[in-house]
């Protein structure tokens, strides 16, 4: 039972949807990830597969994974924050009028004070975002070592960026923000896509990897990365799309939205698989249409919302114990540990192609569906390793590892002074006013 509940307090019930889907999304993320880690994107870019599993999967993974995979994981990510935020708040706002002299005998704090003790509360909460998103970068960062398309860094800076926004619901600001970023995303790539083609036909350095150079190389291009990628990726827009799901029981509570979950599932999930058809073409030997690109990319942030959706409906809404069963209880052990598992990935990833090659010097020459074999075997095994965790009674080590860290480097602010209540308040008895 003590696993069911959320870190941020006792008093807050676990529901099952979200675990439930960050447990299916790390399929998806593998699935997506798995070719950064073999060489097939140039040949890609040349010729179609000549297999037609190949070509097959390639369609399947173009429509429903790519580009939609990481959308999901950043909503995801926001849902968890604003739940985090909201527990903490309240918890804080009991803490904070508790200390207020009279309280405990009885007294009613003034409405003063109570806006001054969610205020406190709220700026607390602001804070543990941000210092909670500072460590994810460094975890990102050492990440980036082994993988350099990390995204843990990616969360973790659009966190502190928006702790603020966040903390305080700026829904009009985050709207608007997110407005923005889709239509500049849209106009960068058109703009940038015409360098594509060029690039990507230019032959090979064929320069020497070094394990040195490997890790300067990985962590460069990430941290290049992280900032182009809040411009042209759809990270703050599905991360701020998560945020407000949580303040309504759509997630929490699928089983009371069947109807609206299902519509928005089938047709998410349709209407990114439309958007997505062009790159498909592209990536089975097609000519490269540059506008597609950028209308893909939106196109995979409505997949997510049709994941989330028939995700959540499939995980259901909170059981009587808290218990699951079958495929839904393994798919919550490897979401309640997202991170141990999204980091044992690329663990596994780099032993099968980089480590095993390195010792064995055999070469692995294979086709998109049997890497798409791989990258499910390494998801099945992060389920191995979760549900051992879980049997054992024990978060995973990168969560406790990210919790202590962030709990030992808060740095207590000046105790704030709380109004001064009328003598009236202070006088009267609980619940009596004159």
């Amino acid at each position: 039972m003590r696993l069911i509940t959320s870190f941020t307090g006792s008093r807050g019930v676990r529901y099952p949807a979200p675990d439930v889907a960050r447990g299916f999304m790390l399929l998806l993320i593998a699935l997506a990830n798995v070719p950064s880690w073999v060489d097939v994107d140039l040949a890609r870019s040349s010729t179609p597969p000549a297999d037609t599993i190949d070509t097959v999967w390639l369609w399947v993974r173009t429509l429903f994974i790519d580009q939609r995979s990481y959308p999901l994981f950043a909503m995801l990510f926001g849902f968890g924050l604003m739940t985090m935020i909201n527990r903490r708040i309240a918890s804080g706002t009991r803490a904070y009028l508790q200390s207020l002299p009279g309280v405990e005998a009885g007294r009613e704090p003034t409405p003063q004070e109570e806006a001054w003790a969610r205020e406190q509360a709220t700026v607390d909460a602001r804070r543990l975002v941000r210092r909670r998103g500072l460590w994810m970068i460094l975890f990102g960062a050492a990440h980036a070592m082994l993988f350099s398309q990390d995204i843990i860094g990616l969360y973790g800076l659009v966190a502190v960026i928006f702790a603020g926004w966040i903390a305080r619901k700026h829904w009009k600001r985050a709207a608007v923000l997110s407005a923005v970023i889709i239509v500049a995303n849209v106009v960068i790539i058109f703009i940038i896509g015409s360098f594509i083609g060029p690039i990507a036909h230019q032959d090979a350095t064929g320069s020497t990897v070094t394990p040195v150079s490997y890790v300067f190389n990985g962590v460069t291009q990430w941290a290049q990365g992280m900032p182009i990628g809040l411009i042209i990726s759809m990270v703050v827009p599905a991360m701020f799309l998560g945020v407000r799901l949580a303040d309504t029981d759509l997630i929490a509570h699928p089983e009371r939205h069947r109807r609206l979950l299902a519509v928005v599932g089938v047709g998410g999930l349709g209407l990114g698989a439309l958007g997505g058809i062009a790159i498909a073409v592209r990536a089975t030997g097609g000519p490269l249409i540059i506008w597609a690109i950028s209308f893909d990319r939106v196109a995979g942030l409505l997949s997510a919302c049709g994941w989330l959706a028939l995700l959540a409906l499939y995980a259901g809404g909170p059981r009587e114990g808290g218990d699951l069963t079958g495929l839904r209880r393994l798919a919550s052990n490897v979401g309640r540990r997202s991170m141990t598992a999204y980091l044992t990935q690329s663990f596994l990833f780099a032993a099968v192609f980089l480590a095993l090659p390195a010792l064995t010097g055999i070469e692995l020459h294979l086709g998109e569906a049997r890497v798409a074999g791989i990258a499910v075997a390494v998801w099945l095994m992060t389920v191995l390793l979760c549900t051992t965790l879980e049997r054992s009674g024990h978060a995973g080590p990168f969560e406790t590892l990210l919790r202590t860290a962030v709990a030992r480097s808060e740095r207590k602010r000046p105790h704030p002074t709380p109004p001064s209540p009328t003598a009236n308040a202070i006088a009267a008895p609980a619940g009596v006013s004159e």
